[in-house]
Parts: C-alpha cells; sequence; structure tokens
C-alpha cells in the first residue's frame, strides 16, 4: 500500500512539474526545421554566382620559430562566414527557431586554405564533429580551431638579436578565382583578433596588418584571378636572453684579454688561448640556430670574429714583444 502511495505522489509530481511535452515540441520542430533544410540541399553548389566569405583570424599564441628551418608554428582560430538563400526560414513558423547548428560536412563550405603553410596540406580540414551555426536569414557561420598552423616566414637576421620580423599568413581559395569567391567586400571582411593572444618569451607581436593582393587564377579555363588574404604578423626578438649569454659574455672575454697586457708572458698566452676558444664556441653555438646564407653578414657574426681578432692581434703582440725581450737579454 505504501508503495502504490508513494508510485501515485511521483507520478503527479510528473504531470504537475515536469514540463515534457514542451520540450518534444521543440525538439521536434528542430527536428523537422533541420529535415527540410537538407532535403534536396547538394553542397556541391554554390549558394550563389559569386559568394562573399568573411574572414575573421583569432591569434592565441606563438607556439615556436624555426629560424633555421624559415617556419612559425601559432595558434590561432578561423571563422568564416558567407550567405546561403537555401538554409533561411521564418522563425515563426518554425517554433520561433532563430539559429540551428548543422554538420559542417552535409554544407557547401569554400575551399580556403593556408597558401604559405609548411604543412603537407594547407586546407583548413572539417571534422565529423565540426559544426556550423545557421541563422534564420541564411548567414552561415563557420569557426575552424587550427592549433598547430605551420607558415613558411622569409626571416632576416642580419641586426639579431635586435632584429624585428614579418610573419605571413596567407589565406585564398585554391580552385575557385575571385567570379565564384570573393573575400574583399566592402574592404573590411577581414578581422584579426589579438584580445585572446599570449605572449611568447622570445618574441613579442609588436601589431597586425592585412594586405589583400591579387595571384592568377589557378583554372586554366577562365580569364580571372585569386585573391589572397596576407594577414602580417609583426613580431619583435626580445633581446635580453642573448644580450646576457652572448654578447655580455664575450664583451667580458674582450676585457679579460685586456687584463692579459698586466700578467707575466706564459699566463698571457694561455689566457688567450681560453678566450680564443670561448668565443669560437660561442660563434659556433649561435651560427648553428640560423640558417646557411651568403646574402648578408649577422652583425653578431661580426661581433665575434672582431673579438677573436682581437685576441689574436694581442697574442701575437706578446709573442712578438716576448722575442725582442729574450734576444735583447
Amino acid at each position: 500500500m505504501i508503495k502504490l502511495l508513494v508510485f501515485i505522489v511521483l507520478l503527479c509530481y510528473l504531470f504537475n512539474f515536469c514540463d515534457c511535452e514542451a520540450l518534444r515540441a521543440s525538439q521536434l520542430a528542430e527536428q523537422t526545421l533541420i529535415t527540410t533544410l537538407l532535403s534536396g540541399y547538394n553542397k556541391n553548389i554554390r549558394p550563389d554566382d559569386q559568394v562573399s566569405v568573411d574572414i575573421a583570424y583569432s591569434i592565441q599564441q606563438i607556439v615556436s620559430i624555426d629560424e633555421k628551418q624559415q617556419i612559425m608554428t601559432s595558434s590561432s582560430f578561423i571563422s568564416q562566414v558567407w550567405y546561403d538563400e537555401r538554409l533561411s526560414w521564418t522563425p515563426n513558423a518554425s517554433n520561433n527557431i532563430n539559429v540551428v547548428m548543422l554538420p559542417v560536412k552535409s554544407l557547401w563550405i569554400p575551399d580556403t586554405m593556408i597558401l604559405n603553410s609548411a604543412d603537407a596540406s594547407g586546407y583548413l580540414t572539417v571534422s565529423d564533429y565540426s559544426l556550423a551555426s545557421v541563422d534564420y536569414t541564411g548567414a552561415v557561420y563557420m569557426i575552424l580551431p587550427a592549433l598547430t598552423v605551420r607558415t613558411r616566414c622569409d626571416f632576416n637576421v642580419k641586426k639579431f638579436p635586435f632584429d624585428k620580423q614579418i610573419c605571413n599568413i596567407n589565406l585564398t581559395s585554391w580552385s575557385q578565382g575571385s567570379n565564384r569567391i570573393t573575400y574583399t567586400e566592402n574592404n573590411s571582411v577581414v578581422l584579426v583578433d589579438t584580445s585572446g593572444y599570449n605572449e611568447h618569451p622570445l618574441w613579442k607581436l609588436n601589431g597586425t596588418d592585412i594586405i589583400v593582393t591579387r595571384a592568377e587564377d589557378r583554372a586554366p579555363f577562365e580569364n580571372t584571378y585569386n585573391d589572397i588574404i596576407s594577414i602580417q604578423l609583426y613580431l619583435e626578438r626580445k633581446s635580453l636572453f642573448f644580450i646576457i649569454n652572448g654578447i655580455l659574455a664575450c664583451f667580458v672575454l674582450n676585457f679579460v684579454t685586456l687584463l692579459s697586457y698586466a700578467i707575466p708572458f706564459g699566463s698571457q698566452i694561455g689566457l688567450c688561448m681560453t678566450c680564443f676558444l670561448t668565443y669560437s664556441i660561442y660563434s659556433l653555438n649561435f651560427s648553428s640556430q640560423f640558417p646557411q646564407q651568403s646574402e648578408y653578414l649577422m652583425m653578431i657574426t661580426l661581433y665575434f670574429l672582431l673579438s677573436i681578432c682581437w685576441t689574436l692581434i694581442s697574442m701575437t703582440w706578446f709573442i712578438v714583444c716576448d722575442h725582442f725581450t729574450t734576444k735583447e737579454q
């Protein structure tokens, strides 16, 4: 009898306090809407003759910079927005639903890729779990996490460690020209968000910029061009680490070489040889971090060469002086 009473109380609670029927109605309305939108939808057909794609780039962190391989690895989010009238509906006729989430692989998406990617494929790939937010007006918002974007950069390290670099991330449509996909409508479609940026320990982000260039279309049957969105990152090296561990250390060795003029001949030669070998180790250590090139001479390399020459001149002077002193005696 007690169990029956408890069952009746729970049943009354469910009917009086749980709005299960409303939840089922909203789910049914969303299911019907998604089925209607994707029914007969062909993802291989563009939404319009010329689709305008708005790109927003949010950089999170510069993970690493490999100056020897000329590669920058960054963590970022890339979002794209375009309009597809086939995915529009009237909210009043669909239980006031304004936004639905649809699988990206079921929709038409632009073939945007990173042109200067250092990976095997530069396409902004999507997975089975990627979703796009679709507004009732037909606006499609797709954001893809690109956690390890590896791009090639042209580093000029002549003024190392006081150098400044410009690294580009070039985005474009690989197979469709500007007559099919455009990224430059109203001159304000690409945004760079740095609000969530985490500073790199060795590189400072001084600013960002966007440059739009044109390249010849890769399709041989159409006389058009491709818009290339070049997102530029202005980087400045933090020189304190290299000043303490390189420049200052060599300056101390130069001072030690100067002090060797006040000690006996045998100690002079030994001290200069020690400084000479230390210079060589420092020079090899720094040169191993940079690519082999013959276009310019790095300032730090010139500094090491002058320090080595200073030591060699001092050693030569000590030997000549000792020779004439011994000859006179």
